[in-house]
């Protein structure tokens, strides 16, 4: 990016005016190497007025440094900016708005967040699918699924064109409360896409195996899969890793045999064993004879991913 810099100077000694395109550029690559105090000085130059090349500034403009300051976790500074967009007059866009929800959201800031998703529906009657996704994952994940719920629901009163990825973040959000009573709503939201001509994807089957394996319904959790392959399907990690800590996380041995048979499906198809399901066979080789569950872990390959040899 200094070389970028030094070919706007370049630019200017010559009398060949750089213009906003050129600008944004140069601010959106220090944006991307986390240099914000750099790419602040650029946007500094373009609002203050004060150029000779009349540079001028735009929505884009000011999006480039507000999404770059909420991706630092600088939730105070891309607010700043973006009160600073509306004193030059300038409107922001449905991108600005799904920035700024993401990132205060993220930052915990909910009453914030919905003040502003409102006022962007008082914009924009209808915001676009993203909105409602980022709204819909920023409420479960600040503990308000049966807000999610609710807003979901309104979405289909209202006849808006929804996805399978809105049901499945209220779905994924029941079910890291990780209560049993929840897995019921988690299955009929699951079993009533149908109903709203939605079909579940591999996403909306890995939460409700992941449900069913929370709380040891381990056949229900097998029927799924299979169900998941008669709908074509293919499971992927996530769904052999949630069925394999489903078995060993039921507190006896006896599971051992069922977890190291998908434990070799997974091998079969090159699926690793993520962090979690690969504690928790370090956990259960601490707790029983150890030349025993080598024994089981079956492939040479699987041997070495889990126990280094």
């Amino acid at each position: 990016m200094d070389e970028a810099e030094r070919v706007i100077n370049i630019m200017k000694e010559k009398n060949v005016a750089p213009n906003l395109v050129s600008y944004c550029a140069l601010m959106g690559g220090y944006c991307a190497q986390g240099r914000l105090d750099e790419a602040r000085r650029v946007f500094d130059l373009m609002v203050s007025g004060d150029n000779n090349n009349n540079i001028g500034f735009n929505v884009y403009s000011f999006n480039i440094l507000i999404n770059a300051y909420i991706k630092n976790m600088q939730m105070e500074e891309a607010m700043g900016i973006f009160h600073e967009m509306r004193r030059k007059g300038i409107e922001p866009d449905i991108a600005t708005y799904n920035f700024l929800l993401a990132g205060l959201f993220n930052d915990g800031r909910l009453r914030t967040a919905m003040e502003l998703f409102d006022k962007l529906q008082a914009v924009w009657r209808i915001p676009n699918p993203y909105t409602y996704s980022v709204v819909l994952r920023g409420l479960c994940k600040n503990g308000e699924v049966e807000r999610a719920l609710l807003l979901l629901e309104e979405l289909e009163k209202k006849g808006e064109n929804l996805r399978t990825s809105y049901y499945n973040t209220i779905m994924d959000g029941f079910c890291r409360l990780n209560e049993l009573e929840k897995l019921g709503v988690i299955r009929a939201i699951f079993r009533g896409l149908s109903c709203k001509k939605l079909e579940p994807d591999v996403v909306s089957y890995n939460i409700l195996i992941k449900g069913c394996c929370q709380h040891g319904l381990m056949d229900e959790a097998i029927d799924l899969l299979e169900e998941m392959e008669g709908a074509g399907l293919l499971p992927n990690e996530v769904t052999y890793n949630n069925i394999v800590r489903g078995f060993l996380t039921r507190g006896n041995y006896d599971n051992f045999d069922d977890a190291v048979r998908f434990l070799d499906k997974m091998q079969e198809r090159k699926l690793p064993p993520d962090e979690s399901t690969s504690e928790l066979l370090f956990e259960l080789l601490g707790k029983i004879k150890h030349d025993n569950v080598i024994e089981k872990l079956g492939p040479s390959n699987l041997r070495k991913e889990i126990m280094g040899c």
